[in-house]
């Protein structure tokens, strides 16, 4: 498998995600989504899934995970997972 690279902004999307789900749904729950997350960017690493192309910027793919998206680029030996958005929040406002 592929390693897999964060950029500090997708990490500090991944913390805010846990801190919100926390203080809505519990620790607990809030551990098992943000795993789910991280889970799927080790699907992208194994090649079992890949993105489809995003017109936020040239070269970046996303897939979905749950009520989220991964914005992330394939550098050849690894994905580098750039941002993870609500699928609500406008990808173009926070790129």
């Amino acid at each position: 498998m592929k390693a897999i690279a964060f950029s500090p902004a997708a990490e500090t999307n991944i913390d805010d995600i846990w801190d919100y789900s926390a203080d809505n749904w519990g620790p607990d729950q809030a551990d098992r989504y943000t795993d789910e997350i991280r889970d799927a960017c080790h699907v992208l690493a194994s090649g079992r899934k890949q993105g489809r192309a995003v017109n936020v910027r040239s070269g970046y793919l996303k897939t979905l995970t749950g009520s989220h998206v991964i914005y992330f680029q394939d550098q050849g030996d690894h994905p580098e997972i750039v941002r993870v958005l609500h699928r609500r929040q406008d990808a173009q406002l926070n790129f």
